[in-house]
């Protein structure tokens, strides 16, 4: 990365960034399909915990970007420390298709989990 700068004997600089990246969560599976036929009960169900058990989290709130092809509901694990939460996902697409949607879920620390859904509904 070069960085410009008000010195005129050095106006450009190199600049190199080094550091370790940490995971927030786990996510397992790491997305949502939502595959099968038009009338079946579809559902997929991913286990969300915390990478580092020193920081642990509650999700404070949920939403679906579209939200129109989906419905979920999160439930807590209430004996694993640290916390341990399903995310159930059912497909109420009422026609044949592909969608995709987006699962944000606010936890009570800065950061955001974004969990990815897609959907194939065969005829």
């Amino acid at each position: 990365m070069k960085v410009h700068t008000n010195d005129p004997a050095q106006p450009l600089i190199g600049l190199e960034l080094i550091g370790q990246v940490k995971a927030f969560v786990l996510l397992n599976p790491g997305h949502i399909e939502l595959t099968g036929k038009l009338g079946e009960t579809l559902t997929a169900t991913m286990t969300i915990t915390t990478a580092d058990p020193e920081m642990n989290f509650k999700i404070a709130q949920a939403t679906a970007r579209d939200n129109q092809n989906i419905r979920f509901e999160i439930k807590k694990n209430e004996q694993a420390i640290p916390a341990r939460y399903e995310l159930i996902v059912e497909n109420i697409k009422k026609e044949p298709g592909l969608y995709a949607d987006l699962i944000t879920l606010w936890t009570d620390t800065s950061r955001k989990i974004f969990i990815r859904v897609f959907g194939n509904i065969a005829q």
